[in-house]
């Protein structure tokens, strides 16, 4: 039998056989797992997840803090857009509020018209041409920012949806993180194509679109280009953000294994504790790494459909005061 899925919960288990021994995965919640975005620092990150909520600390808090959208999105420009670029793209007309013209006056200068809503000149300065960015540099919008940084990153927004707890996606708005009353805009998640083109790789892909193996226990790869690293950005962003809403929501497990010799069936195995391990990110047994930790031909066992699912039953004793 061919999974794609197997799905496991707070004090499931998992028995099958294997050499001669019996064995039972113990699978419970871990109560104390640890922040994802704690697991590398702010310079070795892949990306930029920046939030901002009224009584949550969420994201990269050191990244944010004391900053407003605003002020984030203008600090990405000032770390990564040159003065050259910023007076371009002013020339090109690609901000809305605001238009340059080559002075009537004087050869070198440029006049510099900030615009109205309504498209009417409120201000209008002459500047060296060669001290555009300085002159605009402040007056920037959100938007305009938005701009600047196309080239340099990619990003997307990040949705929250809060009702008895909280929950968070990234990309389209949909399902419960449209909801007019409960959900919102968190903040972005962002990646620098610098930091993709340095760290990251495309996955090579078979005819079915799958990635193929390397022979040493990886998959072949190539470098990033141009035309696919956006893309790959993309696929890295939704990983993030899927991972850091498991730890939200308290979908991270972790095992206690043990091991007992054959028993008659009406038996009960001597079972011994042998393993344990904490921090796996997912439900799904299959994708969150512990059957990669547990051994003991447990991948095999589900593979043929030999293994038994079930629910630990929890024993209590009573407590006598004397």
């Amino acid at each position: 039998m061919s999974r794609t899925a197997l799905y496991i919960s707070d004090n499931g288990t998992i028995k099958w056989e294997h050499g001669g021994k019996l064995y039972c995965l113990h699978i419970q919640r871990d109560s104390d797992p640890e922040n994802p975005r704690n697991w590398e620092g702010d310079d070795t990150r892949l990306t930029t997840m920046a939030c901002w909520h009224r009584r949550y600390n969420l994201g990269d808090t050191e990244v944010t803090k004391g900053l407003t959208p605003e002020d984030f999105w203008e600090k990405l420009v000032e770390e990564n857009v040159s003065d050259a670029e910023m007076a371009e793209a002013a020339m090109a007309g690609r901000f809305p509020h605001i238009r340059i013209s080559e002075s009537a006056e004087k050869e070198g200068l440029v006049t510099i018209s900030w615009l109205s809503e309504s498209g009417k000149v409120v201000i209008e300065e002459l500047t060296p041409r060669d001290a555009i960015a300085d002159a605009i540099r402040h007056d920037i919008s959100t938007e305009d920012c938005l701009i600047l940084m196309e080239p340099h990153a990619e990003w997307m927004p990040i949705w929250i949806y809060e009702h008895s707890g909280i929950t968070i996606s990234c990309g389209d708005r949909a399902g419960q993180y449209a909801d007019r009353w409960d959900s919102g805009q968190l903040g972005f998640i962002v990646m620098l194509k610098k930091k993709a083109m340095k760290d990251l790789v495309e996955y090579v892909l078979d005819e079915k679109g799958e990635r193929i193996p390397d022979g040493k226990r990886g998959y072949k790869t190539r470098p990033l280009t141009e035309e696919t690293w956006r893309a790959r950005a993309i696929e890295v962003m939704k990983d993030e953000v899927e991972t850091y809403d498991q730890f939200l929501t308290g979908e991270v497990f972790g095992f206690t294994l043990y091991e007992a010799d054959p028993v008659e069936d009406d038996e009960t195995p001597d079972w011994e504790e042998t393993d344990s391990c904490w921090g796996f990110f997912g439900d799904d047994l299959l994708t969150n790494g512990i059957l990669d930790h547990v051994g003991h031909g447990l991948q095999e066992a589900i593979a043929a459909d030999n293994y038994e699912q079930g629910e630990a039953v929890l024993h209590t004793a009573p407590w006598y005061e004397f």
